[in-house]
């Protein structure tokens, strides 16, 4: 099995709700960022990161994410999001999802979860080692200064390697019509999920600690 979906954003774009309507689409297994705890994956996570874009940089491989995308029919949200350009490349059947949101709510969401510095008495996680390398990576350990700059240059990145009939650009709120023409799914009798993810990143965030 291989990603047919590759929802490619940062958090706090929608990617918790779009994750959910591809499971109702018929996508049953989705990897969120809720999968890496669930599966024990932050290390490897962490160990992509430093082998991506550390010192001594290499291009990855489809080997390098079988083991923890394998069994996924979609992805959605870090740490996997973060190899945008790897992983348009190894899955080119994979239809790639970019999501849009106004970049100063972006900004104020992500700088009171994610985006916050890391403080002298946070708590040990498991989760640590792939908080620290994203946070290096992606923003230079200084979201405040680097955040914007990650996000437009995240987005041209995304538009620049997928071939237009391969991307889809969408809002946030954008609801089920783009996203079953895009798919080429019948639009589903429900409404298009609304989850509250700031919550649940809470909730999560203190049973890692």
């Amino acid at each position: 099995m291989a990603p047919r979906v590759l929802v490619l954003s940062p958090p706090r774009m929608g990617t918790q709700s779009v994750a959910d309507a591809l499971i109702i689409l018929g996508y049953e297994r989705v990897y969120h960022m809720r999968e890496v705890g669930k599966n024990g994956h932050a290390r490897q996570w962490a160990d992509l990161l430093h082998a991506r874009f550390g010192e001594q940089p290499r291009q990855l491989r489809r080997e390098d994410f079988e083991p923890l995308l394998g069994d996924f029919d979609a992805l959605a949200d870090f740490p996997a999001s973060i190899f945008a350009e790897d992983l348009i490349q190894l899955y080119p059947e994979a239809k790639v999802i970019l999501l849009q949101r106004d970049e100063d709510a972006w900004f104020r969401s992500m700088e009171s979860t994610l985006g916050r510095p890391r403080s002298e008495d946070e708590a040990p996680s498991p989760m640590q080692p792939l908080r620290d390398a994203y946070r290096k990576y992606c923003w230079k350990d200084d979201f405040a200064t680097y955040g914007r700059e990650y996000l437009r240059s995240y987005e041209a990145l995304v538009r620049a390697k997928t071939p237009r009939e391969r991307l889809l650009e969408f809002p946030t709120a954008g609801g089920w019509e783009p996203l079953c023409r895009f798919l080429h799914k019948d639009l589903p009798d429900v409404e298009y999920p609304n989850r509250d993810d700031h919550r649940e990143w809470k909730g999560e965030r203190e049973t890692r600690s």
